[in-house]
């Protein structure tokens, strides 16, 4: 009787791979096939997966490529013709949104000479929506636009106007146009000041705006030596008229941001010399305010008095400006002057006075006195105009 031995059945596998050492290996085998190791397992994963990874990327990139939008060649926007804004400024009434819409657009790029169509529309339309989206677009040029270009002065003058109209709802709206940008507002005021003759300091705008300060409540107020306080000086060389009165009316957020702030912005030097009438003196204090409005003589000392016990005489100084006549013959904060050219100084207001006989370039003589020191010595000093011209 034959016996049948049973046979071990043999896994074999139809799969080998070839490594990178240049052998073909079964992936599978039976008893005595040769075992995958796990670095080998990891290196077959790879060579694997590597060609779909590929495929995926390239699908991924194509699908990117159709759906990311088309961007087309920047071109120049073709200038307007006077009737292209006629026609815009007629479609502004339609009760079509996208026509609306449309003509704004178009109105957009008007040019400085086109302004004015804007303006005529604002006074002679008799539909309040349409006067106000031309003041919106108006708003639009002046607060984005160049600051020194001739369409921001042009949309600011066209503003203004609105802004005096008699019909509320227009002159509303460009007031509040205004008001949202009363930086801006100033800052072309100042330009246009300094034209017409004004002496200022400082002489750049965007100096208002760079204090780090930070608020200490409504009875802070800020140095008048210091860059962000605008002072302005009204000599002999402003020629006061109707129109430099306006612009310095413009000239009223810096004051009456004040409350607000805790700083007070801005001063007002009328200087020895100066050809303003008394009616034009009392309107200055009626814009800014009595104690913005003083009276100096041509020369600046460039020191801010120190408070002081009113039974003690001489002048305690508190600050001194930068590059002033003070700061050049070394007048420190603390010191206390004695005398003006030898004879004994009350106080600040009584040297205020002695300054107004000098011009700039004279030379006078203070007796100091220094904490430092034990006996007061004398300084001369040169002294300086308030401004540079």
């Amino acid at each position: 009787m034959s016996s049948v031995v049973p046979q071990t059945a043999s896994r074999e596998c139809s799969l080998s791979a070839t490594f990178p050492d240049g052998l073909a290996k079964p992936v599978c085998g039976g008893n005595n096939a040769p075992q995958i190791t796990g670095s080998s397992m990891s290196r077959l994963i790879l060579i694997l997966c590597l060609p779909l990874f590929f495929s995926l990327s390239s699908t991924g990139k194509l699908l990117a490529d159709e759906l990311a939008p088309s961007v087309e060649p920047a071109e120049s926007v073709p200038a307007l013709t006077t009737q292209q804004v006629l026609d815009a400024i007629e479609q502004l009434r339609s009760p079509e949104f996208f026509v609306r819409q449309r003509s704004i657009e178009t109105l957009q790029a008007v040019n400085a000479e086109q302004i004015g169509l804007l303006s005529q529309a604002i006074q002679a339309s008799t539909e309040n929506e349409v006067a106000r989206r031309c003041v919106d677009l108006l708003e639009r040029r002046y607060a984005t636009g160049d600051r020194d270009s001739e369409v921001v002065r042009q949309a600011s003058e066209a503003l203004e106007a609105a802004a005096k109209s008699d019909r509320w709802f227009v002159a509303e709206a460009a007031h509040d146009s205004l008001d949202r940008h009363w930086k801006r507002r100033v800052e072309i005021a100042l330009l246009e000041l300094q034209k017409m003759g004004a002496g200022m300091s400082p002489k750049i705008p965007e100096k208002l705006w760079e204090s780090n300060r930070e608020y200490s409540g409504p009875f802070n107020r800020q140095s008048p030596i210091d860059d962000d306080h605008l002072k302005i000086f009204i000599d002999e060389h402003w020629k006061a008229d109707a129109k430099g009165f306006e612009l310095l009316r413009r000239l009223v957020p810096l004051v009456s941001q004040d409350f607000m702030t805790g700083q007070s912005r801005l001063s007002v030097v009328l200087i020895n010399g100066h050809t303003q009438q008394p009616e034009e003196e009392a309107e200055l204090k009626a814009i800014f305010g009595d104690i913005r409005v003083t009276s100096r003589g041509a020369v600046c000392l460039g020191i801010v008095s120190q408070g002081q016990d009113a039974n003690r005489s001489g002048v305690e100084v508190g600050l001194v400006q930068r590059d002033s006549s003070a700061f050049r013959a070394e007048i420190r904060a603390g010191d206390l002057l004695l005398k003006f050219n030898g004879t004994p100084l009350k106080d600040f207001e009584e040297l205020v006075e002695k300054l107004k006989a000098f011009r700039p370039g004279d030379e006078v003589m203070f007796q100091v006195r220094r904490v430092s020191e034990r006996t007061p010595f004398d300084v001369k000093v040169k002294l300086q105009g308030w401004y540079e011209r």
